[in-house]
């Protein structure tokens, strides 16, 4: 059994209530481990911000994203982020998406996390990762996104198999406003 609130209603509901109060953004999903005889796991997950408001940095526009994806054994793992940011003399407008996804095999866990917060300056995260045994995949995406501060993301993945060494990986994107 998967256990979130439902990606559209958080999404489409959240993203709208977010940009008029600046009420956080967050969709969980996890799956525990499969009964015997139960097939595959999977979990997904999606986090979405908006804002507007006075302008309180120089003209400009940035965009920028970061994504990334692990595979070991049967598990797998992947999340990204992208943003947007604008300003004018008088109004800036700034948006942020993060996501993710893990998968595992028979008899694997998995769990995926995704949030997005904050008023002029967005801040985002998704984590997902899937394990069976000793062997594992992960990744974590963070994005922060502002009028003044432009799209920052980085991405960071890990795959484990026991006996070998993890294969790690970085992937980072920093746009300032221009």
């Amino acid at each position: 059994m998967i256990r979130h609130l439902d990606p559209m209603s958080a999404v489409l509901g959240g993203a709208c209530a977010f940009a008029l109060i600046g009420a956080p953004i967050s969709v969980i999903a996890q799956a525990p481990a499969a009964a015997a005889g139960a097939g595959p796991s999977s979990a997904s997950s999606t986090g979405v911000g908006a804002a507007t408001g006075p302008s309180r940095g120089p003209v400009g526009s940035a965009t920028g994203g970061s994504a990334g994806s692990a595979a070991a054994g049967g598990t797998s793992a992947s999340t990204l982020g992208a943003g947007g940011t604008s300003t004018s003399p008088s109004q800036s407008s700034t948006t942020l998406g993060v996501g993710g996804s893990a998968a595992s095999a028979q008899g694997g866990h998995v769990m995926s996390r995704s949030a997005v917060h904050g008023n002029q300056t967005l801040n985002g995260q998704a984590m997902a990762q899937a394990h069976q045994g000793g062997t594992f995949s992960k990744s974590h995406t963070h994005c922060k996104a502002g009028s003044t501060a432009g799209v920052d993301c980085r991405t960071k993945t890990m795959a484990h198999v026991p006996g070998s060494k993890p294969v790690k990986s970085t992937t980072t994107s920093d746009t300032p406003p221009s």
